[in-house]
């Protein structure tokens, strides 16, 4: 039985890493420009584990932008959702809740000179 156990244990891994095999790279990337005219920008972010860069730029007149690159192996990247109301943008992840599989994202927020991003509560500095 000891032994019997041991081999299931060994061989879930390997059909779980067969399973990826032949399986390709695939990248994605959203964007998306809202309206803003705020001074402060808070961002709440449905994944801890996934980077929030933020930008400024002179050429940002009045408006959010919005960029995730995402990277996934063995699933499909999800459209992100994400909202901006009122002073807070809410970000969600890209990647589906799927067990099997690879997925890592980017974000990046361009933002206008002089506004300050509190990302997760976190003071940023662009």
């Amino acid at each position: 039985m000891k032994k019997t156990l041991c081999t299931a244990l060994t061989l879930v891994p390997l059909v779980g890493s067969l399973a990826l095999v032949g399986c390709g790279t695939s990248e994605h990337s959203e964007q998306e420009s809202f309206a803003f005219t705020g001074s402060e920008l808070w961002v709440t972010h449905g994944n801890k584990n996934q980077p929030v860069n933020v930008v400024e730029s002179t050429d940002a007149h009045d408006e959010v932008t919005v960029n995730v690159s995402s990277r996934t192996m063995g699933q499909k990247p999800e459209t992100p959702a994400w909202s901006l109301s009122d002073d807070e943008l809410t970000l969600d992840t890209p990647c589906g809740g799927s067990v099997i599989g690879y997925c890592e994202a980017n974000w990046s927020i361009t933002v206008p000179d002089g506004v300050e991003v509190m990302v997760d509560g976190q003071r940023t500095a662009p």
